[in-house]
């Protein structure tokens, strides 16, 4: 009886450490991409730019020309309430760095598409850095619904 229960935990043990499976890049595009209709590029960017530093985020790099935004933060919460706050399902840890690009591209007068990436950063002592993609649904669910929800804000003021 003992050898059964043996296995049996041994091989729960070995599925519980698989890796989650990878997404393929069509799942990753479905996951990070977004259309907004019924508004103006124009209105999309700035929403972004304003959600972004809403939440705390460092605006490094902006072109609007080329629909990029490039945004970075250093989080502190031990608590993950930060993270909960955005939707997030991962407990991240104190003093990671996250950055966030977003890619936007004008379809047409009224349409935009984007791309959200984000990345959590490692910082090392010898000044290197380097990047972990995050694929999580719900934080980017959450990043996109308070996005919508400025563009919506920005349109009700005569901001198209």
């Amino acid at each position: 009886m003992k050898k059964v229960a043996g296995l049996f935990l041994m091989g729960l043990f070995m599925v519980s450490c698989a890796t989650a499976p990878q997404l393929s890049s069509a799942q990753r595009r479905a996951l990070q991409m977004r259309t907004f209709e019924n508004s103006s590029y124009d209105n999309v960017f700035r929403a972004f730019k304003t959600v972004l530093q809403d939440e705390g985020y460092i605006i490094k790099n902006q072109d609007m020309n080329g629909g990029l935004i490039v945004a970075t933060i250093q989080k502190t919460d031990q608590s993950g309430a930060f993270w909960a706050a955005l939707g997030g399902s991962k407990n991240y840890r104190t003093g990671e760095g996250f950055e966030l690009s977003v890619n936007l591209e004008k379809v047409n007068p009224t349409t935009t598409e984007s791309r959200l990436t984000i990345q959590k950063l490692e910082q090392y002592s010898m000044g290197g850095q380097q990047g972990q993609e995050i694929l999580d649904e719900q934080m980017y669910k959450a990043f996109y619904d308070k996005v919508r929800v400025e563009v919506e804000r920005r349109k009700a003021h005569g901001k198209k």
